[in-house]
């Protein structure tokens, strides 16, 4: 744990990765002021949570899963926080490819979650003032749950 995530550059980039899912999501989307999730599909009402990754999609076959956003506090993260706020659509976008993968079970998704991560350990991203833990995941081990969209 060296890196020190700091979390308003991270909100940053957040901010301009939802600028551009909002330009390119198939559908028509507003954004929602509340911090449950990220966004609400005009036509249908389905909610969005949009997880933003900078990593290079091309080094590495994994997801990045936030397990909890506060490991000391236990609060749920990623598709687990999703769930518990019963969000429709989990969406993870690597913005530096413009390519997102979507996710419309997410209990099916929690629960593949917790079988391939039932033995392993967190990985620790330090922030400043609390520390995140979550879990890389193969992508293909997800394959059949996702649709992925490019632009």
């Amino acid at each position: 744990m060296t890196k020190v995530w700091d979390f308003k550059v991270q909100l940053e980039v957040g901010s301009r990765a939802e600028e551009l899912f909002l330009e390119r999501y198939p559908r028509k989307l507003e954004i929602f002021p509340g911090r449950e999730y990220d966004f609400l599909v005009k036509s249908s009402r389905e909610t969005i949570e949009l997880k933003t990754d900078t990593y290079n999609i091309n080094k590495s076959s994994n997801f990045f899963f936030e397990r909890y956003s506060d490991v000391r506090r236990k609060t749920p993260g990623g598709p687990w926080r999703a769930h518990k706020d019963s969000v429709d659509i989990f969406c993870y976008y690597f913005v530096r490819h413009n390519i997102w993968f979507e996710f419309r079970d997410i209990p099916k998704l929690i629960s593949r979650l917790n079988d391939l991560t039932e033995k392993k350990g967190l990985i620790y991203i330090k922030n400043k003032g609390w520390v995140t833990g979550g879990y890389k995941v193969p992508r293909d081990s997800l394959s059949d749950l996702f649709d992925m969209w490019e632009f």
